[in-house]
């Protein structure tokens, strides 16, 4: 009978590895102070007017920095993206990087490092519909929306997740009002695949051609929802 017994607890032992792993959970957010702090001191030298509209997220948005009012042009921004965040950290910020601003829309990218991190898709929705009950309590007139998680070249095998969670967050705003889908993925797609030509040399974050594609989606929604409020 030991046999059986300890081919039983071989498959025990197993599947608890396995449900530790589809159990991984957000790494704590502290890491973040001191960048959320360089914000706080900017905000404090260059007063912000209320009623703009935040783009914050990781480093997607956090590398278009440089050129958002340029691509967005006719939409008031407010740009606050960290680099290497997830949607626990920017729910765990976002007293200071959104609801301070006291803004009129927030616009967001997360889930791409989530997924990366181990998390599952439904944990990613789950903390996104935290995030934005949070906000919407605070201002029940807030219009949120989602920038889709962008495939890439570095995270491809893990783009079925990826694209899992971008389903469930667009029937979630399909379904709630004052929640938007923005879908950057299919501009950066060719033939069910990452266009080779719209990256830097890590895979993972785009180039100047790339933010074309991006921004033009973006821009496109952003444009449609918020130019009769500026």
């Amino acid at each position: 009978m030991w046999k059986p017994l300890a081919l039983l607890g071989a498959m025990l032992i197993a599947a608890g590895g396995a449900a530790a792993a589809r159990a991984a959970d957000y790494a704590s957010p502290l890491i973040f102070e001191r960048e959320v702090a360089n914000f706080n001191r900017l905000g404090g030298r260059q007063p912000i007017e209320p009623g703009g509209v935040v783009v914050t997220g990781s480093s997607s948005i956090r590398m278009w920095h440089p050129r958002i009012r340029r691509d967005l042009g006719g939409i008031r921004v407010i740009p606050r993206g960290f680099g290497g965040s997830n949607m626990n950290d920017l729910l765990y910020y976002s007293d200071q990087l959104i609801s301070r601003h006291r803004p009129r829309a927030v616009a967001i990218y997360e889930g791409d490092n989530d997924i990366v991190q181990g998390i599952e898709p439904q944990q990613v929705v789950d903390k996104f519909l935290a995030l934005a009950d949070k906000l919407r309590k605070e201002n029940p007139e807030l219009r949120i929306y989602f920038i889709s998680i962008k495939p890439s070249l570095a995270r491809w095998s893990l783009w079925p997740k990826m694209q899992q969670t971008n389903r469930m967050i667009e029937k979630l705003c399909d379904e709630r009002e004052h929640f938007f889908y923005i879908d950057v993925a299919s501009a950066l797609l060719e033939k069910s695949r990452p266009r080779r030509d719209i990256f830097i040399a890590d895979g993972l974050h785009l180039n100047e051609k790339g933010y074309e594609l991006w921004s033009g989606a973006v821009a496109a929604v952003l444009e449609r929802g918020e130019s009769a409020f500026e």
